[in-house]
């Protein structure tokens, strides 16, 4: 197995990316617990207020839709964008796209405390842009992993920016968590203020460090490119788009294996750094810097996971123990089985917090296997077109995104209690065992023919490669 130098610096920029990416998604959940301005009749445990700071820090009278509201709109914005981002990455280049991306969001999330004091439905649309902008640069990650990624390393490399979430779970939660309450340090709105300045600074290092495809790196090694050479039939070295297969990319089963399983884990994933939060803030009873830390908690597990899983599945391939296809299933199986299991148990058991984070420890811990089961199964059928197969995927994934929180919100509006949840946890588990079956009957472990086709235009690296 050869792993170079730079296709890792490459997958670990990606993953920095989607470590902020995720970052500023899952800020809004914390900030909301101290945004809120909590009702006289709302019992709560280990809540310690100074009101001191109350005149200070802004809050917001908002009730449970209006909450709701605002924190789906972000998935409905994330469901516009996935496709013709995947196809503009596919076309102009990751690299630029991502670039964009960051700019974009960092102004963004720091309209957010302006956009709050104004109006809530400001702030909704600030959401909404927010979703769209961050649709765009999921697809332009995979565009970059396309073209950075050799089929024996993939699983290894996608759990690496995959990690990038899980870490962004574990680090934002906390730090969100404790700058809410830093009122010295001026509260949740400095929290939105952190994190564009970290976008931006993540902007000049992107632009300055990162390159679109290895025969452009003037940094890369004579062995690295050789070895980029060995499997330049199977990768997006170097591509532009100019007919994509489009009829045979919406009709392929491999496909829509691919999208109904991001559906279901997707919408385990929003749901779990989403609402959770909410839940041990409101259901529980704590406020937003333990809820942070609890929150972060559970992530824990799944973060060795991940690697580890990923380092197994390129091992069971690269020795022949099992088909690309079966060892995908049986990672999915793990993944999404165990973790509908969890949820039903929560939705009995749940209410206490020893139950809870155990239950939730192990849903993470099951998810770790997601990387080199689903994930790495769209460049198994079409590294090509994986920009616009990851499109495709996190549009319908993002269903669950902003239904899931209006179904709660209608749930528990004026009945915020541990029965009206459970029905939620109830609800993610028939859609992870959905998604599991759909996948084990549909999915497929090579590249698809409609993939093969002459459809797009690759230089040759040959030249190059002589020339170092």
């Amino acid at each position: 197995m050869f792993i170079g130098i730079r296709d890792c610096f490459h997958s670990g920029m990606c993953a920095t990316i989607f470590f902020w990416l995720y970052c500023t998604r899952i800020n809004m959940s914390i900030a909301m617990i101290a945004m809120v301005r909590r009702r006289e009749n709302t019992t709560t445990n280990n809540i310690n207020d100074d009101q001191s700071y109350e005149d200070s820090i802004p809050t917001y009278n908002w009730d449970e839709m209006t909450q709701q509201s605002i924190l789906s709109a972000f998935y409905i914005g994330y469901t516009i964008t996935p496709i013709p981002g995947g196809w503009c990455s596919g076309y102009i280049g990751g690299k630029k796209v991502l670039g964009l991306v960051l700019l974009c969001e960092s102004l963004l999330i720091s309209l957010v405390p302006l956009a709050a004091g104004i109006n809530a439905n400001l702030l909704i649309i600030i959401r909404v842009l927010d979703g769209a902008v961050q649709g765009v640069g999921v697809t332009a990650a995979y565009v970059i992993l396309g073209k950075w990624t050799a089929p024996t390393e993939r699983s290894t490399m996608v759990a690496i920016v995959a990690n990038g979430m899980t870490v962004a779970t574990i680090v934002s939660s906390h730090f969100s968590g404790w700058l809410c309450t830093a009122y010295e340090l001026g509260g949740w709105p400095t929290l939105f203020y952190t994190y564009s300045v970290f976008g931006l600074v993540g902007l000049v290092v992107w632009t300055t460090f990162v390159y679109e495809t290895p025969n452009t790196d003037p940094f890369i090694t004579k062995k690295e490119l050789e070895h980029f050479e060995l499997y330049k039939e199977s990768m997006t070295t170097n591509v532009t788009y100019s007919v994509v297969p489009w009829k045979a990319l919406f009709t392929s089963s491999a496909v829509w294996a691919i999208v109904i399983g991001f559906f279901a884990f997707d919408t385990t994933m929003y749901f779990s750094i989403t609402e959770v939060p909410i839940f041990i803030s409101s259901i529980l009873g704590f406020d937003a810097k333990t809820t942070g830390f609890l929150t972060a908690l559970p992530s824990i597990t799944r973060l060795p996971v991940v690697l580890l899983s990923a380092a197994c599945a390129d091992f069971i391939i690269r020795r022949n123990i099992l088909s690309i296809l079966n060892t995908r299933k049986i990672f999915v199986i793990i993944d999404f089985g165990v973790a509908a299991v969890c949820f039903l148990l929560i939705s009995q058991f749940g209410e206490s917090l020893v139950e809870f984070m155990f239950l939730m420890a192990i849903v993470f811990f099951s998810l770790g296997f997601n990387p080199p089961g689903l994930n790495t199964n769209l460049l198994d059928i079409s590294s090509k077109y994986a920009g616009i197969i990851i499109g495709l995927a996190t549009t319908v994934a993002c269903i669950g995104g902003f239904t899931i929180p209006f179904i709660l919100g209608n749930l528990i509006e004026g009945n915020n209690t541990f029965k009206q949840w459970s029905y939620i946890f109830i609800i993610n588990a028939a859609i992870l065992l959905f998604g599991m079956v759909f996948f084990l009957i549909f999915a497929k472990g090579e590249e698809q023919e409609w993939s093969k086709e002459d459809t797009i235009h690759k230089d040759e690296t040959t030249n190059l490669i002589q020339s170092k």
